[in-house]
């Protein structure tokens, strides 16, 4: 059970729905009424302060900008490095309990929960909740909209899809573009029958969209032209789904819903000790094939359900000493 209180959780955004999207789908898992408010810190110097004063254990409004929020809540929840140090000051000040969602590297890990991925190599502390994967959550609702809305703007009837997910540049690594032209056109020779759905991200090269503009695709979005996401419906109607192994967000969400087989393209320049170590557990957990080096392919799903449970445990124990 929950702690005695009322069922809301403040979530702090660093304006990153790779961070905050985490911390909502935690939310969800809870069964929690939640409030997303925006935090930045005021300057680059008050960030490198914040690390000290919270070694020293002070906690200071002055050092960042919150939203506007009122009312009592249960819990702050938020993810990276933008927001943990806000996290513990409006916790301290709301008498609400503490949760980091990812691993807050510089910052103390005195916070009355953790929810940490296998890869983030989290410390073993009492209070840390490790996952396989980031944290997603099925809204059936939601992802009928969202597949609604994406039959508005494409419908294959009953054709079987493939669908490609490909993100980009990230802050170790940049996409080879050469590379990704060479999957695609072995994914392009691989087909028999299916359409080939295509979608870009906010990272993907220039050079990469330009190329995907001259291949027989049969739904293809690039974000540069629009911002909109249809890796949902992709998700929940593609048969089989290629996905950069460069965003742990974008590969979790796949593993964790719909039926798809999903196969990581390696199409970075380098590939980062994180996204690596990430990438090789969910192979060896049967959840995902590295494109080319098997032909056998991979559905297994992971099953997120029992994330809730662990938090709450947690959650009834004595916060750590701060």
């Amino acid at each position: 059970m929950m702690p005695d209180g009322n069922n809301r959780a403040l979530v702090l955004s660093d304006g990153r729905p790779g961070h905050f999207n985490q911390s909502i789908a935690l939310c969800r898992h809870l069964g929690m009424d939640f409030k997303v408010v925006d935090v930045a810190f005021r300057s680059s110097f008050a960030r490198g302060v914040s690390h000290v004063f919270d070694f020293f254990g002070l906690r200071s409004r002055s050092l960042f900008s919150v939203g506007e929020f009122d009312g009592d809540f249960l819990m702050v929840i938020s993810a990276g490095s933008r927001t943990y140090y806000a996290n513990k000051v409006l916790a301290a000040k709301l008498g609400a309990r503490s949760v980091a969602v990812l691993a807050p590297r510089g910052y103390r890990w005195d916070y009355d929960c953790l929810v940490i991925p296998d890869y983030d190599a989290a410390k073993p502390l009492p209070q840390v909740v490790t996952t396989p994967v980031n944290l997603s959550y099925l809204d059936e609702r939601l992802v009928a909209k969202r597949v609604a809305e994406f039959r508005e703007r494409h419908s294959a009837g009953d054709k079987p899809a493939w669908g490609v997910i490909i993100g980009g540049d990230s802050a170790g690594s940049k996409m080879d573009t050469g590379k990704m032209a060479e999957a695609m056109d072995r994914i392009e020779a691989m087909r028999n029958g299916e359409e080939l759905w295509v979608t870009t991200s906010r990272r993907t090269p220039t050079v990469v969209e330009s190329d995907l503009r001259k291949r027989p695709i049969n739904f293809l979005h690039l974000y540069s032209e629009e911002p909109y996401n249809p890796i949902p419906a992709f998700v929940h109607l593609c048969h089989r789904l290629f996905v950069t192994g460069d965003s742990t967000a974008m590969l979790s969400e796949c593993v964790t819903a719909g039926s798809a087989a999903v196969d990581v393209l390696l199409v970075s320049n380098k590939t980062e000790a994180k996204q690596h170590r990430f990438v090789q557990r969910l192979a060896k957990g049967g959840t995902v094939t590295v494109f080319g080096e098997t032909d056998s392919l991979s559905r297994e799903k992971v099953d997120l359900s029992q994330v809730a449970v662990a938090v709450q445990e947690r959650l009834t124990k004595p916060p750590p000493r701060r």
